[in-house]
């Protein structure tokens, strides 16, 4: 089979070197785990796969990778349920939670994970329909296109953690808290802003929102929009609930580094969070309360551990579910293990990961990104850089062949029923052309073999990126590697990888002033096709801060009532995918197919397509594993089975 191999090092070489220097890590799991050699990362047999093939049809790929090394969409292990249990649960992460688990204020995708297991929305998903119109959620809307509203309507009784019944004043609550001028969340942006009255509450100008309409009983709400176009009904409005009475005398600008955001956050979910070890584990307990049924299990023990050490430990039965499961530990030594099966959620795991890059600052008076007259970072500089990455070498010899290159904006799922599949896209591994571009330019290299600005001045780009795993770390080498072979001095910011709870930190930071020119970042895609949530001039989100009128009015046509016609709707998707390439300031890099080890001790875990499950499921769109409905987990055995028992 063809194997494609990275340009610039010897991979594993490298890797054993990264693996050396790692050490052994405390995988906070007992004493009878050993470290992995670096002689354990060989791949699998690897696809032959080929660059253009996938960036034409990348859900045919994604879908052939899943066959190809069996891995499945739900967990169906025989026997009977146990009545309660713990289930252990290990999961990978180099860095702490960040622990903020309040609906309005968190961003990672490790406190995804948690909210997954003590949160429910009002709203679930279809995921067959990427709309979030399932029929067995916790609440249901009906929309008015000539009036321009949503009305949602609270079917069933439920309660917050502490017993206070969960109404849609909640809602409203966490509108009110998002449109406040002192929030510090990530969450002001479109959905909020297009409510009737929310900017103007935002600016002063008036003391409540009037597009909000909360029946007497508080179990229906109405909200009204500026502009209604069709994707507002595909979650282009705001449906999650924060508790008002468990904020009653916080300050919104206190919020955020609250406790009652964090381990003091109010959940409605399946599980309570009973105790927590900072940075360590996490253990819940069964909610007896919860709306739709209590959990089977008594109790889930949420662990921590070197994602490197996932494997070993799944394959040691130490753990009943593994994930994620690292990419590059799917090798032969652990791809065969007969005590797991190998879970993954191409529908909700969707974590896309990007190459972007600073071109403007925020003015916080005027609430929008100002793009810079002239970027440190020019335009030929820019496309240099995205073509002397050899994601499909990495993602073959690194990642075992489960981290693939993607060349849209859209993930793969979502792409096949919105994006024109003939729109060319700009990520391929051409070091040639790059350095042609950079000649063509007039950045020549200099006696130290480094390229110069065309005036002669110094060119070094300051880089930032996560701390990750060992696979991950080499990855961050060979790019510095392979843009030094083209002649571009690429540097880390601050001389290192940066622990991932601080990268969005830094990034807001260095987004509006800093000394940062690039950056990697991932992101998971939801049911909406308009990316103005991440990319429009409006939102904080808008980490490039950068923003053009071709853009902007591409995003008006994603606001109008004529987005409503299915051709019109395709035109305009397909117009913003063609220019956001063009502008060459964000690149979609790779997908990266998400893991899970579930021990054939579990059953219940079913991701089918759609899921096979009637109740509702604490949906979240990070992870191999969530999409799960964890009320409807179980044990079929009293302990976790070994490798080759």
């Amino acid at each position: 089979m063809k194997l494609y191999k990275l340009a610039s090092l010897p991979i594993m070489a490298v890797l054993a070197v990264v693996l050396a220097a790692c050490g052994q890590a405390d995988p906070g799991a007992g004493d009878d785990v050993t470290t992995p050699t670096p002689t354990e990362v060989v791949g699998p047999p690897v696809q032959e796969l080929d660059e253009e093939e996938i960036l034409a049809n990348p859900l045919q790929v994604l879908y052939d990778t899943l066959d190809f090394f069996n891995i499945r969409l739900a967990v169906d292990n025989p026997g009977t349920p146990l009545a309660g249990g713990e289930l252990r649960w290990a999961m990978g992460s180099t860095a702490p939670f960040p622990g903020i688990w309040d609906g309005v204020h968190w961003h990672s995708s490790l406190d995804a994970d948690v909210r997954a297991l003590t949160h429910t929305g009002l709203l679930a998903m279809d995921i067959d329909m990427f709309a979030y119109n399932n029929p067995h959620a916790l609440a249901s809307f009906t929309y008015d296109r000539e009036a321009q509203s949503i009305t949602i309507t609270k079917n069933h009784v439920s309660h917050w953690h502490d017993g206070v019944p969960v109404t849609l004043d909640d809602l409203v609550f966490a509108h009110y808290v998002i449109a406040h001028p002192d929030y510090q969340g990530p969450r002001w942006g479109s959905q909020v802003q297009n409510v009737v009255g929310a900017v103007e509450f935002h600016n002063g100008e008036a003391d409540h929102i009037s597009g909000l309409v909360l029946s007497e009983d508080q179990m229906e709400l109405t909200m009204y929009f500026i502009d209604f176009p069709p994707d507002i009904i595909a979650f282009g409005f705001w449906s999650t609930p924060i508790p008002r009475h468990h904020w009653e005398g916080i300050p919104v600008g206190e919020m955020f580094y609250h406790p009652r955001a964090r381990h003091e956050a109010l959940g409605n979910g399946p599980f309570i969070i009973d105790s927590v070890v900072p940075g360590e584990s996490i253990r819940f307990v069964r909610n007896d309360n919860f709306w739709a049924g209590p959990a089977i299990l008594d109790s889930i023990v949420l662990e921590l551990i070197d994602p490197m050490m996932v494997p070993l430990a799944m394959q040691q039965g130490l753990y009943h579910v593994g994930g994620p499961f690292p990419q590059s530990q799917f090798t032969e030594h652990f791809r065969y293990m007969t005590n797991v099966q190998f879970l993954s959620n191409p529908f909700m795991s969707n974590t896309m990961f990007w190459l972007g890059f600073r071109m403007g600052t925020w003015d916080a008076e005027e609430g929008r990104s100002i793009p810079f007259d002239e970027p440190r970072i020019s335009r030929p500089v820019r496309e240099a850089i995205a073509l002397s990455i050899d994601h499909l070498g990495a993602g073959q010899e690194l990642f075992n062949g489960l981290v693939v290159p993607v060349g849209s904006a859209y993930w793969p799922t979502r792409r096949a029923h919105w994006v024109n599949p003939e729109i060319e896209t700009f990520n391929h591994f051409d070091p040639e052309r790059a350095m042609q571009i950079l000649d063509d330019a007039g950045y020549l290299r200099g006696p130290d073999g480094y390229r110069t600005r065309p005036d002669g001045s110094d060119l070094t780009i300051v880089y930032m990126a996560s701390v990750g795993s060992p696979a991950n770390e080499v990855n961050r080498a060979l790019e510095i590697q392979n843009w030094s072979d083209i002649g571009l001095r690429v540097v880390f910011y601050q001389d290192r990888l940066i622990e991932a709870p601080l990268h969005l930190d830094v990034r807001q930071h260095e987004a509006d002033g800093g000394v940062v020119d690039m950056w990697t970042f991932g992101w998971g895609q939801g049911a909406n096709p308009n990316p103005v949530n991440m990319f429009g001039p409006t939102t904080t989100s808008n980490w490039q801060r950068y923003t053009n009128p071709q853009l902007e009015a591409i995003f008006d046509r994603f606001s109008s009532e004529d987005m409503w016609d299915p051709d019109f709707r395709m035109e305009t998707i397909s117009m913003w995918e063609q220019a956001f390439m063009d502008t060459r300031v964000n690149f979609p890099n790779t997908v990266a197919i998400g893991l899970a080890a579930i021990n054939n001790s579990v059953g219940g875990i079913g991701l089918e397509f759609p899921p096979r499950y009637s109740g509702p499921g604490p949906f979240s769109s990070n992870g191999a594993i969530n999409g799960i409905a964890w009320q409807h987990v179980y044990l079929t055995a009293p302990d976790t089975y070994i490798d080759g028992q």
